[in-house]
């Protein structure tokens, strides 16, 4: 009885240390991609997409078209 509980701590412990931080991860990387509002075409977009131009906020096609 004793070799089974023991087991049972050995895997529950595999799985909080192995599996849990993936789904941890993943949270994570959701929340870093912030959309930004383009001032110009009122769309949102990722923050790499955005250019910081006169303290305004425009993403690439409007700036490539203007």
């Amino acid at each position: 009885m004793g070799k089974l509980i023991l087991f049972l701590i050995i895997i529950a412990s595999v799985y909080f240390l192995f599996f849990k931080k993936k789904e941890i991860k993943n949270e994570n990387t959701d929340e870093s991609k912030d959309l930004i509002l383009c001032d110009k075409c009122q769309t949102f977009y990722p923050k790499e997409e955005i250019k910081k131009i006169n303290g305004k906020n425009i993403c690439r096609e409007c700036y490539d078209n203007s």
